[in-house]
């Protein structure tokens, strides 16, 4: 009898302490609208070094522009729900007034989930609990198998890295922010142009009450002289970017 009850405790320890720590996981974690705060007339402006392929793909270069996001308007996705509409625009570095529309994209964020709509792709760029080492499907609602341009974002694990660490971005210190890893894939050795190599990488960081501050993506294939091109070539969907935040208007406090 003794021992039947023993084991009975001991059961209910352990249950109520896995129920315990479920819920301190819940509660303890931010709200992903925290880190990605929507209101019109809002902005963020980015340093924008684009890598570019060029001589037929032989050889690539940094670009550097300044980019601009701003929320625009309120509007619905395709389902139907409340979404912000952010429209980007794109000047020189030396040209402080000449801006280009160059796109927009969607967001739509509560308290659990980030998605963002782009170029027809729907990305699950942030999802509840935030915290270190926690991951999911960012990719799901992409269309990767039947889309052979699509195919290299296909089941990218994004995970949570270095919650609240501070990181200074042109001369500004953020002190609360997440890093999410996105992709981070290397296939062959891309020093040796004489094999086939192919880069895929991608890490974004946003920092609390502000948004995205930084974002590193690249995705580059290398193919190897043949009978049509015996030095060999970048693939022409290679492309990469990285943004890094300048100035916003949004409040910190």
């Amino acid at each position: 009898m003794k021992k039947n009850f023993l084991f009975v405790l001991i059961f209910f320890i352990y249950i109520g302490s896995i129920s315990c720590k479920k819920t301190f996981d819940t509660i303890a974690s931010e709200k992903v609208s925290s880190y990605v705060p929507l209101e019109i007339g809002k902005y963020i402006i980015y340093q924008l070094d684009s890598t570019v392929y060029t001589k037929l793909g032989a050889s690539k270069e940094i670009h550097s522009y300044v980019i601009k996001d701003t929320i625009a308007s309120i509007t619905t996705d395709n389902i139907g729900r409340k979404a912000f509409s952010i429209i980007r625009l794109i000047r020189n570095k030396a040209d402080t007034n000449n801006w280009i529309h160059i796109d927009a994209y969607l967001v739509i964020v509560d308290s659990t989930t980030l998605e963002w709509i782009e170029s027809n792709k729907r990305f699950i760029k942030m999802k509840a609990p935030i915290k270190n080492g926690f991951s999911w499907k960012g990719n799901t609602f992409i269309n990767t198998i039947s889309v052979p341009e699509a195919s290299y974002l296909h089941d990218w694990n994004y995970t949570y890295e270095n919650l609240n660490n501070p990181i200074k971005l042109n001369n500004q210190l953020i002190s609360s922010n997440i890093s999410i890893l996105q992709r981070n894939d290397t296939i062959g050795d891309p020093s040796n142009k004489k094999v086939y190599s192919e880069i895929n990488y991608s890490k974004e960081i946003y920092g609390k009450n502000i948004g995205l501050i930084f974002k590193e993506f690249l995705h580059q294939i290398w193919q190897p002289g043949n009978a049509n091109n015996a030095a060999g070539y970048f693939q022409e969907n290679s492309y990469g970017i990285k943004i890094s935040i300048l100035r916003h208007n949004f409040s910190t406090l």
